[in-house]
């Protein structure tokens, strides 16, 4: 089964749920575990070199995550994606995103610092859509570290997956995918000058036109 796009997977500090956790996740939010998809724990964990209990574990996780559900008598699988949950997904995420950017603001050091400018570094030259959405889901996930709040960033985190299923999903027709991204770079400016209150401007206005932009298209396309 391919890994592409893990984000931070297989790190050998972590516990081995936890490394199953992320790869899982990662493989359904890139929608490489397809939606509707069986999930069998004795396969899937033969996959990716580990024993049924980290799976399992992972995907009790998910569960409560909304990206695998389990059907009694039936199995577990891969949740379905609906395109018109992206809305619902943008209202829990945009005010959020603008308490993270804040925060980040207000927390970040010189590492967080020189670990968003390589992502946006590579959000530069990466002309792939589908690089272009992991780059960018690296990118929030890495503003939420920097709020320096776990269940920010754990709320935070459930609702990008939740989203990026969903942009994976609608790839080719996401508008203007790299102008889009390239406005990271406002969000990190007001990180590194700790403006926390133009980062969370920035931040709510980047999120507030893509939805807007996202919902002409899937309008279009109903």
């Amino acid at each position: 089964m391919a890994m592409d796009g893990i984000d931070g997977a297989m790190k050998p500090e972590l516990l081995l749920a936890d490394q199953a956790y992320m790869v899982v996740r990662d493989l359904l939010v890139t929608l490489q575990i397809a939606p509707g998809a069986v999930i069998n724990e004795e396969v899937l964990g033969r996959s990716l070199g580990m024993g049924r209990t980290p799976v399992r574990e992972a995907l009790k996780r998910l569960v409560l995550e909304k990206l695998v559900v389990v059907y009694p008598r039936r199995g577990t699988f891969a949740a379905e994606v609906n395109v018109q949950d992206l809305g619902f997904t943008l209202d829990v995420r945009i005010p959020l995103e603008g308490l993270a950017a804040t925060r980040a603001a207000q927390y970040a050091d010189a590492a967080d610092i020189e670990a968003l400018e390589a992502l946006l570094a590579d959000l530069g030259t990466e002309k792939d859509s589908r690089a272009l959405l992991d780059l960018d889901a690296r990118f929030h996930r890495m503003v939420y570290h920097c709020a320096r709040n776990p269940y920010l960033e754990a709320t935070l985190s459930q609702y990008l997956n939740l989203s990026m299923r969903i942009l994976y999903l609608v790839a080719d027709r996401v508008p203007n995918l790299p102008g889009h991204l390239a406005e990271q770079r406002e969000i990190l400016e007001a990180i590194e000058s700790h403006d926390p209150s133009h980062a969370e401007k920035v931040a709510v206005e980047h999120l507030a036109v893509f939805e807007r932009e996202m919902n002409a298209v899937l309008l279009s396309h109903a």
